[in-house]
């Protein structure tokens, strides 16, 4: 008996070895392979990955805040359908893409705020839009209170909210409030090194398609590829964690917005919430009465991912921000 404890537990140890090993030369192959598409950036002594489209104008710039754990190279559809005159800029998150991994696995909303007010000043815009998607909506609305002035306008798309466990697990049996912790905690226990040789098995085929369908085909191989490192995993697994703690770590102050030009986009009913979408369209409402220039806009033909999805009405929502905060003054120095 003793001896057969002692076996499983040198073959446990054996596996985990390997696939450690299999996951550390995967990496290095991989970066070696695949550059950044876009350009890194020194914010606060970290370096952050941006996609970067360049306008002829002088107007506010856009910073786009992707959904938890999603690549910035996720925007270039939206990027495209922009007006030439418009800079905007898409970033990865610590640990996301190319940006070098967070100092933490505690991601809150606050923290995130932080990491993009270093991406502001690195950057030197003085006058922003923000664009946040899912958990970055969170992130986009409280670097927004804590800039009054230099955030100028503000489109949260298909936004989370902080409170949306609780609210959404009244609601959905289906959504029970200690799922996310569970996700969370399954991720973070899978070996990398087995998941990777999986799919390297396979070609990758499963995470290409998807892949192909949210970046394109020339994009597709080095997304896959950078979302098989250990510190992208590690960071969706703090995203994760932070939202799941947002409730009560979100001060009430990031729910004054004051007159800050605020869009917020919602999908329509039918698109992947069921008997929950109530209540989430109910906590979309309540983002209104965070600031008295707020409006909504419901989509319908599009799930969450409206990048993907309707990138034209989303870049429509934001060329009507840039245009207005143009209007009242707002210019980048």
């Amino acid at each position: 008996m003793r001896r057969s404890v002692v076996g499983l537990v040198a073959a446990a140890a054996s596996m985990a070895a390997v696939g450690w090993l299999y996951q550390l030369v995967g990496q290095r192959r991989d970066e070696r392979q695949f550059s950044p598409p876009g350009r890194l950036v020194d914010a606060g002594g970290r370096r952050l990955h941006i996609i970067e489209r360049a306008g002829t104008g002088n107007g506010p710039s856009v910073v786009v805040l992707p959904a938890l754990g999603t690549p910035a190279a996720e925007w270039q559809k939206v990027f495209a359908a922009l007006p030439a005159d418009i800079t905007a800029y898409a970033v990865d998150r610590g640990g996301i893409g190319w940006s070098d991994p967070a100092p933490s696995l505690l991601r809150t909303p606050l923290v995130l705020a932080e990491e993009v007010t270093a991406l502001l000043d690195a950057l030197e815009l003085s006058s922003v839009v923000l664009v946040g998607h899912s958990y970055g909506g969170i992130a986009a609305r409280v670097t927004a209170a804590r800039h009054p002035g230099r955030v100028v306008g503000l489109l949260l798309v298909d936004s989370s909210h902080e409170q949306q466990a609780r609210h959404l697990a009244q609601h959905d049996p289906k959504i029970p409030r200690s799922e996310i912790w569970r996700r969370a905690a399954r991720r973070q226990m899978r070996s990398l090194g087995w998941y990777r040789a999986w799919h390297d098995l396979t070609g990758r085929r499963a995470l290409l398609r998807e892949a192909v369908d949210e970046v394109g085909e020339q994009l597709a191989p080095a997304v896959v590829a950078r979302s098989l490192r250990t510190a992208s995993r590690r960071a969706v697994v703090g995203e994760m964690v932070g939202i799941a703690l947002a409730p009560y770590v979100t001060p009430d102050w990031t729910r004054r917005l004051g007159d800050l030009p605020t869009t917020v986009l919602t999908v329509g009913d039918g698109h992947g919430w069921g008997p929950a979408y109530p209540t989430w369209f109910e906590l979309h409402q309540s983002f209104l009465a965070m600031s008295r220039r707020a409006r909504h806009v419901v989509l319908d033909g599009t799930g969450h991912h409206m990048n993907h999805d309707v990138p034209h009405e989303v870049a429509g929502a934001i060329t009507d921000l840039v245009n207005e905060a143009h209007r009242h003054g707002a210019r980048n120095a």
